[in-house]
């Protein structure tokens, strides 16, 4: 599947089951995407990157973290 740019404007939500990192628990816009990785903007205007072991699995993440909070 092609997954460049399917995800920009996306809100995802919080902790993102650390994929940004440990300490990051704001929300973030997605701003790029790729085959395997996403780039987003969090609430402070910090870029976040998070890469992933293939598409199906990004996507699923981030069907989870647009949709429940508690990720």
């Amino acid at each position: 599947m092609h997954y460049k740019d399917k995800f920009v404007g996306i809100k995802i939500n919080g902790f993102c089951n650390g994929y940004f990192g440990r300490d990051d628990y704001d929300d973030k816009i997605i701003i790029a995407s790729g085959s395997n990785w996403i780039v987003a903007l969090d609430d402070r205007g910090n870029n976040c990157f998070a890469s992933f072991d293939d598409g199906e699995e990004m996507e699923e993440r981030i069907l989870q973290w647009s949709n429940d909070e508690s990720y």
